[in-house]
């Protein structure tokens, strides 16, 4: 009855420790959505995910994929490290970006990183030649399986909320 009982409170503080730990089951859509809540009066936005349809809203290709990050149409051996992601580009002058994407492993999120490194480069450009961009400083921040891109008006918005979720 003793090992019943301990084997119970065991199962019981796993579950519990599971259940506390949010970024373990949050997907790339889940934290995405959490952070474009943040930002109540953001312009229009499209919205592309990993395993989107072909010839549907929301599809972008390994190639499409590829070109955003590098200017060039090119699969990158980043595409086959990530588990999923959705990035939300506006559709307006006003810019903004979140990037939000999970990779298979942590090791893999720091090569995305890079890709988001770069990202946050072009943007920077951009907003200095165009002098449009709400974001001074794109912030990019990796945790665990996670790399994210914020690139808006509230950055400290987001990388608090990130601390808080990862």
């Amino acid at each position: 009855m003793k090992n019943i009982c301990r084997i119970t409170l065991m199962l019981f503080a796993f579950c519990i420790l599971l259940t506390g730990c949010c970024s373990a089951n949050m997907t790339a859509d889940d934290m995405a959505f959490k952070l474009l809540n943040l930002y109540p009066s953001l312009p229009p936005a499209t919205q592309y995910v990993k395993n989107g349809r072909k010839y549907e809203v929301g599809y972008l290709s390994p190639e499409q994929f590829g070109y955003l990050y590098t200017g060039e149409t090119v699969r990158l051996p980043e595409w086959d490290k990530i588990e999923d992601f959705r990035l939300i580009l506006s559709d307006a002058t006003a810019f903004f970006e979140i990037h939000v994407i999970r990779t298979k492993t942590a090791s893999d999120a720091d090569e995305v990183a890079k890709l988001l490194h770069r990202r946050a480069r072009l943007l920077t450009f951009h907003n200095k030649m165009n002098e449009d961009y709400p974001a001074e400083d794109p912030l990019v921040y990796v945790n665990g399986r996670y790399a994210v891109l914020v690139a808006t008006y509230d950055n400290e918005a987001a990388r608090r909320l990130l601390e808080k979720l990862l």
